[in-house]
C-alpha cells in the first residue's frame, strides 16, 4: 500500500540497436526515462523519430479539421451511450510501427483531408465574394460599364466612392476638374466620376486617398457592370454556401464511420513519436548507448527478461543527483486506487513521505455518504459513476469509480438515516413487510434510521452534529499524528517535541474541555468543582466510570496549560536561533496564546458541515415532497414535473456541493497540517492507451 520501490535499470547497447531496444522497452512499458546530459544524435531514431512525426502531424490536422474529441465526452456517454471499442494491434519492431503508419495513414485520412482542403478553399471564396459584394451593395445602382476606367493617352477617368459629406471639400480641392456625383442606396456613401487630363492624375488621387478613398474596381473575370457583378457575387455566395454545407455532412458522416480508425491511428502516431522523443537521446559514447531509468522493485526480473539480449543492470538508487530525480510509482489496492485522483490534485508525495490515498479512501465515503445520506439519491448517483466507469475512458474512468462509490456510500448512510428521496425508508412499500417482525430483514430493522433527520427534531440535529465533530477529531489527530511522524523522519526532533507532540496534547485537551462542558449541561464556570459528577461524552465511554465530568476537567486545564507553557518555550528559543525567520518572543506568545487555541476549536467546528449538509439535504427534499402534496400528487401533471425536477435539483447541486465539502476537508483540514507533497510522477514510458491494445509478437 502506497508508494513502490523503485530501482534504477541500465541497458548498454551497440548505438546503432537504439531503435530495438526502445521497442522492447515500450513492451515492458514501466521504465521513466532518466534524462542524460548527452548531445549525440542516434541518427537510427533521428530518421525514425521525423517519419513519426510527419505522420503524427497529419493525422493530427485531419483530428483538429474535423473536430473530432480526443476521447468521449460526458454529456455523449449519457445520452448517447458512445463506447469506442479497442483495436488489436500486432507489433514487434517500433521501425515497423512507424512504416505501418506510413502505410495506413492515407487510406483512412486521404480522403477526410481532401475534403478539408476543399472546405478550406471554399471557406476563401466565399470571404472573397462576400467582401466584393458589400463593396457592389453600395454601387449597385450604377449601370455604367467600368472596364475602360483607368489612366488613357489623353484622359484619367476614375469612379470613387466617398463619404457624402465630404463631397463639397473634394469639389473644392479638385477645382477645374470635371466631377459627376452619382446618389446611392446608402445616403452616406456617393460615386464619383472623375475626368480629368493624364497630367492632374497624380493630384486626383493623392486628394481621394486623404479621404480614405480609392478608385473603385472590380476584379477581373467579373462583368464590369456593378450591378452585373453584384448579381454574379450573390449567386456565387450561394452556390458555394450549398457547397460547404454539402462538405460538412459529408464530414459528419466520414467522422460517424471512420472515427474509431482515425483515433486509433491517432493514438499509434503519437505514441510512436513520444517514445521516440523520450528515448531520442541515450547516453554514452559514440558507438555505445546507455539508457537509464526507474523501475519498480518488484519488476526487476520483467526488465531483466525484455532487456536480455544486451547488457542490463538493476542496481540500488545510492547517487544523491539521482536521488533527487525520484519520481513516485503508487502502489494502491484497486479500490484504494481510485482516490489516487484526489491525492495527485494536492501534489505528489514526496520519496519517504505517507501516502494519504488510503486515509483519503476510509474518510471519503463516510464524509461524502453523511452528507448525502439517501439511498435513492445515492443509488442514483452510483449508478451514473458506474455509466463513466464502464463507458469512460482514462480519467474520466476513474472519477466514474470515484462517484460510484461517493453514491454507494450515500446510499447506505441513506439506510442509516432511513431516507429515500426524502421518504421514511420503513414506509416504503417493499421495505415495510421486510423490516416488521417475522419479515426478512427484521434482525437488521435496528440499523434503518439510526441516525434519523427525518423529523428534524432538536435531539436529531445535535445527535447528528455529534457524530460530525467526531470524525472531525479522527481526522485531525491522524493529521498531526502523521506531521510527528514526518518530524521523526527528517530528524526535526526538536521542533516535533517542542511543537507537534504539544499541539495533539492542547488539541486533545481543547477537545476534552468542550465534552465536559456537555457534560456538565454547559454549566462551564463550576465544571471543575465536584459537585458536577456526571459522564463525559465519548470520554467516559473509553477510559471507565471513574472520568466523571469534575476529575476530567482539571486534568483537561493542567494538559491544555503544560502544552501551551511548552509550546511557548520551543517557539522562543526557536525564535532565538532562527531570527531570519522574522518571529519575535512576543509574538510566539501570542501566536501560541490566541492562534493556536482558536485553531484547535475552528478547525474542530468545520466538520460540523458534515451534519449541517445532510439538515440542508433533508430539508430541501422534505420541502419538494410537501409541494408534490399539496399541488395534487401523483394525480398532478405541475406535482409529478415538481418531483422529478426538485430530485433531480437537489441532486446535481447537493452532489456538488458535498463533493466540494467533501474535498475542501480533505485539502484545508487534513492535507495542510503535515503534507508536503511536490515530488513528480512516475512517467511510463507509454502512455495509458484507450483506442489500442499493443499484442507484442516476440520473435
Amino acid at each position: 500500500m502506497g508508494t513502490a520501490d523503485l530501482k534504477l535499470g541500465s541497458v548498454i547497447l551497440p548505438r546503432s540497436e537504439s531503435p530495438k531496444a526502445i521497442s522492447r522497452l515500450t513492451e515492458f512499458e514501466w521504465y521513466h526515462k532518466v534524462d542524460s546530459a548527452n548531445d549525440l544524435v542516434t541518427p537510427e531514431i533521428d530518421d525514425l523519430l521525423l517519419k513519426a512525426q510527419q505522420t503524427f502531424q497529419s493525422i493530427d490536422d485531419v483530428v483538429k479539421g474535423m473536430g473530432i474529441p480526443l476521447t468521449v465526452g460526458i454529456m455523449e456517454i449519457m445520452f448517447k451511450g458512445t463506447v469506442i471499442k479497442k483495436k488489436d494491434y500486432e507489433i514487434n519492431e517500433i521501425e515497423e510501427m512507424v512504416a505501418d503508419l506510413e502505410k495506413e495513414a492515407p487510406s483512412i485520412i486521404e480522403e477526410p483531408a481532401k475534403l478539408l482542403e476543399e472546405a478550406a478553399n471554399t471557406r476563401t471564396s466565399i470571404d472573397e465574394y462576400t467582401s466584393l459584394k458589400e463593396t457592389l451593395e453600395i454601387i449597385k445602382k450604377l449601370n455604367m460599364d467600368i472596364s475602360g476606367f483607368g489612366l488613357m493617352k489623353y484622359f484619367f477617368t476614375n469612379l470613387f466612392v466617398i463619404d457624402t459629406a465630404d463631397y463639397d471639400e473634394i469639389n473644392r480641392s479638385l477645382e477645374g476638374i470635371t466631377i459627376y456625383k452619382y446618389d446611392l442606396d446608402n445616403k452616406e456613401k456617393s460615386a464619383i466620376l472623375v475626368i480629368s487630363d493624364t497630367a492632374d492624375s497624380e493630384k486626383v488621387l493623392k486628394v481621394l486617398r486623404s479621404f480614405n478613398s480609392n478608385s473603385f474596381k472590380i476584379p477581373e473575370g467579373f462583368p464590369q457592370v456593378p450591378s452585373e457583378a453584384y448579381a454574379l457575387a450573390e449567386s456565387k455566395i450561394k452556390e458555394l454556401t450549398e457547397k460547404q454545407t454539402k462538405i460538412k455532412k459529408q464530414l459528419a458522416g466520414l467522422t460517424k464511420k471512420n472515427r474509431r480508425d482515425i483515433l486509433a491511428i491517432h493514438e499509434k502516431a503519437m505514441v510512436a513519436k513520444d517514445v521516440l522523443e523520450t528515448l531520442r537521446k541515450p547516453g554514452g559514447t559514440k558507438n555505445f548507448a546507455v539508457i537509464q531509468g526507474f523501475i519498480p522493485a518488484k519488476m526487476e526480473s520483467e526488465f531483466k527478461d525484455s532487456t536480455k539480449q544486451w547488457t542490463s543492470v538493476v542496481e540500488d538508487i545510492t547517487d544523491p543527483k539521482l536521488k533527487e530525480q525520484i519520481p513516485t510509482l503508487f502502489d494502491n489496492k484497486r479500490f484504494v486506487r481510485t482516490f489516487e485522483v484526489i491525492t495527485k490534485s494536492q501534489g505528489i508525495p514526496k520519496a519517504g513521505e505517507p501516502d494519504p490515498t488510503p486515509m483519503i479512501a476510509l474518510m471519503w465515503p463516510i464524509f461524502y455518504g453523511l452528507m448525502f445520506a439517501d439511498m435513492g439519491h445515492g443509488l442514483l448517483l452510483m449508478g451514473m459513476g458506474l455509466l463513466f466507469k464502464v463507458k469512460g475512458q482514462g480519467e474520466l474512468s476513474r472519477w466514474g469509480m470515484l462517484i460510484a462509490i461517493s453514491g454507494a456510500a450515500a446510499a447506505i448512510a441513506g439506510v442509516g438515516a432511513g431516507e429515500a428521496f426524502g421518504y421514511h425508508l420503513d414506509h416504503m412499500g417493499p421495505f415495510e413487510g421486510l423490516l416488521e417482525e417475522g419479515g426478512a430483514l427484521h434482525s437488521v430493522s435496528w440499523l434503518v434510521g439510526i441516525l434519523s433527520v427525518a423529523e428534524l427534531t432538536f435531539e436529531q440535529v445535535i445527535d447528528i452534529l455529534k457524530v460530525s465533530l467526531f470524525l472531525g477529531i479522527v481526522h485531525l489527530v491522524w493529521a498531526m499524528t502523521l506531521r510527528i511522524i514526518r518530524l521523526a523522519k527528517e530528524g526535526h526532533k526538536m521542533v516535533m517535541f517542542t511543537e507537534a507532540i504539544p499541539n495533539i496534547t492542547l488539541y486533545g485537551g481543547i477537545v476534552v474541555i468542550m465534552m465536559c462542558a456537555i457534560g456538565s449541561q454547559y454549566d462551564v464556570m463550576n465544571m471543575y468543582s465536584k459537585v458536577h459528577t456526571e459522564s463525559v461524552p465519548w470520554v467516559t465511554m473509553f477510559l471507565g466510570d471513574w472520568a466523571q465530568v469534575w476529575i476530567v476537567t482539571r486534568i483537561a486545564v493542567i494538559t491544555v496549560i503544560a502544552s501551551m507553557v511548552i509550546m511557548m518555550v520551543g517557539g522562543v528559543m526557536h525564535a532565538k536561533k532562527h531570527p531570519e525567520d522574522g518571529a519575535d518572543p512576543a509574538s510566539v506568545i501570542m501566536e501560541v496564546l490566541l492562534g493556536k487555541t482558536v485553531e484547535s476549536l475552528a478547525h474542530t467546528i468545520s466538520y460540523a458541515r458534515l451534519g449541517i449538509m445532510l439538515l440542508v439535504h433533508a430539508a430541501l427534499l422534505l420541502t419538494v415532497n410537501n409541494a408534490f402534496v399539496s399541488l395534487g400528487g401523483a394525480e398532478s401533471g405541475g406535482a409529478m414535473a415538481m418531483i422529478i425536477g426538485g430530485n433531480l435539483g437537489i441532486m446535481m447541486i447537493e452532489g456538488l456541493i458535498v463533493y466540494i465539502q467533501s474535498l475542501r476537508l480533505h485539502l484545508y483540514e487534513f492535507f495542510t497540517k503535515w503534507y508536503v507533497g511536490g515530488s513528480q510522477s512516475f512517467r511510463q514510458i507509454r502512455p495509458e492507451l484507450i483506442y489500442n491494445q499493443f499484442i507484442w509478437k516476440r520473435k
